[in-house]
């Protein structure tokens, strides 16, 4: 791979000292010729070796010298080679549009090639799906890198939707939208409704939004929607989500003797470290026994947990946090001493923005001997280079100091896929194998009782359409989805009464009626038959057994703690006043 990128990169410096060689060889090869009719001035032996280019240099008698009969045959080469690709440079927008409108069907249009956007168009092609980019700068360097990479990249704004039209988005998969501006990726959204789908399916954008804040708000919002159409909107915080993951892969022993968590600098990485380690510590079983203590480092930290408590009063609940003021210097780390009472932390959790920094507060505290921490876990921006490396060199995983690259582990076609949406899916059917398995059924009895992973696209999709048809249901039930990133999935279920739950059911029944309907099944009094597409359930709801509407109420009990699950909690309209 190194190797052919490096051909490509100096291809045409390549060539160009080809065709010095081949001239050289052709000027010596008619020099050593035989003279006939007077030897051969220097510029007639030029002129000649000039012609081998083009295929006129005209006939000589043997023996021909070896330096003539090579040039002879690389010349053409290199002009043919040379011809290729000037025509190729030449029409290169052409080619690349007709490529895209012939063969892009069911791939991925990534819309800004900053270092998200080129994360994840690698990412997915590297996964084997076809990737087209929009970028407005034709000058950005990652344009080449793409293109080294077989992806195509079309020049302008992708919130033009005739761009966007250009760019396939009409039989896409998925869209990406990392144009480094909050408004401008909502835009590009907003346009790709206008772009008619030529492609069954809906067409589902992922919308990176840098503002915490406005992510949690414009989920809610979208998850909440009344109406709905061909487009899935999914909103995506890389901070978020890196919090999530880097606690995935490095928990804390929730189920040690006394759990201790250090967590040093808290910006945005940081706070949203907090609220993941309090929500993973309420799962635990023993979280309703007592506070998980939390020790925080930074130079304001006390004035941080102050404003974070207001907003998430929760926090006070599940942690016991003490706040320590040190100064943003690497030394200020060294004093740093256990607590005189408990355990010491087991993990440190370093998110400062600056990765010189976060890398010398890992080492600081990893050879701090009096905290005795046996883990240090340290963000970067990619774990594979720059200061992980270093990292690496210094001390290395083997002591005890793991770094984790917040883009490069965050920014996977798997994770990106794992969407509010997506989560609310599968919880839906794992809620339905539940149902199934309290009535004795198996597998083998009911192949849609098997593995998310397992499950033919179709019933994935019908999943996915009861996680679509959330907020029309709700709005028409007077409820509303608001953000709540510590909401109880223990609690939540409570939240509907039985006379809301019936609502619900009945909704989401005749949202399942006028889906098949939409896919051409049709009504039978028989058994199902999906190859002809008929259903027996295909009735009103009076017209249901108690049996099958229960399918519909199960789900919608346990609704409240699905979307708990994703950080979303469930209040009354104003005019209820309940919440």
């Amino acid at each position: 791979m190194r190797i052919a990128r490096s051909i490509r990169e100096y291809q045409w410096a390549l060539v160009g000292a080809l065709a010095l060689t081949a001239l050289v060889l052709g000027q010596v090869g008619f020099e050593l010729l035989p003279p006939r009719d007077g030897e051969l001035s220097f510029s007639d032996s030029l002129y000649r070796s000039l012609q081998l280019f083009v295929l006129e240099s005209g006939g000589t008698p043997p023996p021909t010298p070896w330096q003539l009969d090579v040039a002879r045959a690389l010349a053409p080469l290199v002009a043919v080679y040379a011809a290729v690709g000037a025509v190729l440079a030449l029409f290169r927008e052409q080619l690349q549009r007709l490529r895209i409108r012939l063969f892009a069907r069911d791939h991925v249009v990534v819309a800004g090639l900053g270092a998200k956007g080129f994360q994840l168009a690698r990412a997915f092609r590297e996964a084997g799906l076809r990737v087209v980019v929009i970028e407005r700068d034709e000058q950005n360097p990652l344009v080449r890198s793409c293109r080294e990479r077989h992806i195509p990249v079309l020049a302008g704004d992708a919130s033009d939707e005739r761009l966007l039209a250009r760019a396939r988005a009409d039989r896409a998969r998925h869209l990406v939208a990392t144009c480094g501006d909050d408004g401008v990726n909502a835009q590009v959204a907003l346009a790709a409704r206008l772009v008619p789908r030529r492609r069954s399916g809906a067409l589902t954008a992922f919308v990176h939004l840098d503002d915490l804040d406005l992510w949690r708000l414009l989920g809610a919002e979208e998850l909440g929607r009344a109406e709905r159409d061909d487009l899935r909107l999914e909103f995506f915080n890389v901070t978020d989500a890196a919090a999530r993951v880097m606690l995935e892969e490095h928990p804390f022993e929730h189920d040690a003797g006394s759990p201790h968590v250090m967590l040093v600098g808290l910006e945005e990485l940081g706070r949203r470290m907090l609220l993941h380690v309090a929500a993973r510590w309420r799962e635990a079983s023993a979280a309703g026994e007592r506070r998980l203590r939390v020790t925080v480092l930074g130079p304001e930290a006390g004035r941080e947990i102050d404003a974070l408590v207001r907003c998430h009063p929760e926090l006070a609940d599940l942690c016991e946090i003490e706040a320590r003021t040190v100064g943003p210097a690497v030394g200020d780390l060294d004093p740093v001493r256990a607590p005189s009472a408990g355990a010491a932390p087991s993990v440190a959790y370093v998110t400062l923005p600056r990765e010189t920094d976060a890398l010398a507060a890992a080492l600081a505290l990893r050879t701090n001997r009096d905290l005795g921490l046996a883990r240090v876990v340290v963000a970067v921006q990619d774990e594979q280079d720059g200061i992980a490396t270093a990292l690496r060199a210094s001390v290395g995983a083997r002591e005890g100091v793991a770094a984790f690259g917040v883009l490069s582990r965050t920014l996977t076609p798997e994770l990106l896929l794992r969407g509010t949406g997506e989560v609310l899916a599968r919880a839906k059917h794992e809620q339905y194998v539940h149902a199934e398995r309290l009535k004795g059924r198996t597998p083998e009895e009911n192949p849609s009782m098997r593995p998310w992973e397992q499950l033919p696209d179709v019933l994935k999709e019908s999943n996915r359409r009861f996680a679509d048809g959330i907020g029309p249901k709700l709005a028409a039930a007077g409820l509303v989805i608001v953000p709540d990133p510590l909401a109880d999935p223990a609690t939540a279920v409570a939240a509907l009464s039985e006379e809301e739950v019936e609502e619900l059911a009945r909704l989401e029944h005749d949202r399942w009626c006028r889906d098949l309907e939409r896919d051409g099944w049709r009504r039978t009094s028989g058994a199902k038959d999906p190859e002809r597409r008929l259903h027996p359930q295909l009735v009103t709801w009076a017209e249901l057994s108690e049996e099958e509407r229960d399918k519909d109420r199960d789900p919608m009990r346990e609704l409240p703690g699905m979307l708990a699950r994703v950080g979303f909690e469930l209040y009354r309209s104003a005019r209820d006043g309940r919440r």
